[in-house]
């Protein structure tokens, strides 16, 4: 199919869309990693959910509402800029394609649970495990994206120091190795049976 879809790349800490913008098209993630960050009135902000290779961003706007997030690159990105007008002429005209999207679009929505669900309860270690085991699950391989600890401790509505103790000690007991700038590796079945069962 010969479709009016832009293939693009951002460099780290770009922003892809802003809170309250309305989108006449979303993304598909080729590869790495965007954060979902919500402003809040006070000026606080919160990430409310990271999405990687696969997921879709801006389908909240298909129907004219405006964005609740700002879209923020965390490392390189590639993405795929999809039109409105194409997405309603897949669900005209390849409506196996169009269900697809439906599908990914489900899976945000699961994903968005999830993050409630396994990141805002627990103690501060307790939080920081979750968040290093979602990391791994959503990677490729063993290693994964980590982000700063600014960030984690935004995801996980912690403060960056609690962030560093909790990092700091797991890796002490040698269940989180940074293999490399920005991407570390855990013990998952440990840091399961400690903060998880």
């Amino acid at each position: 199919m010969h479709l009016p879809i832009d293939d693009i790349e951002y460099q780290p800490g770009h922003r892809i869309y802003l809170q309250g913008d309305i989108l006449p098209f979303a993304y598909t993630i080729r590869s790495g990693m965007i954060k979902l960050v919500q402003r809040l009135p006070n000026g606080d902000t919160r990430i409310v959910r990271i999405l990687g290779q696969g997921d879709l961003a801006g389908l909240e706007s298909l129907d004219g509402s405006a964005m609740d997030h700002d879209a923020i690159s965390m490392d390189h990105v590639k993405v795929c800029r999809i039109p409105k007008s194409v997405i309603e002429m897949l669900k005209r005209d390849s409506p196996e394609i169009h269900s697809a999207l439906l599908q990914r679009w489900q899976k945000a929505l699961t994903s968005a649970n999830n993050w409630i669900t396994r990141l805002s309860t627990g103690t501060s270690k307790a939080r920081v495990a979750r968040l290093l085991m979602l990391l791994h699950e959503t990677s490729e391989d063993d290693s994964f994206f980590l982000p700063v600890r600014e960030d984690m401790g935004d995801m996980l509505g912690l403060t960056t120091e609690s962030v560093s103790k909790a990092t700091a000690e797991f890796k002490r007991q040698g269940l989180l190795i940074e293999v490399h700038k920005q991407r570390a590796c855990i013990n998952k079945d440990t840091l399961h049976k400690m903060f998880c069962e």
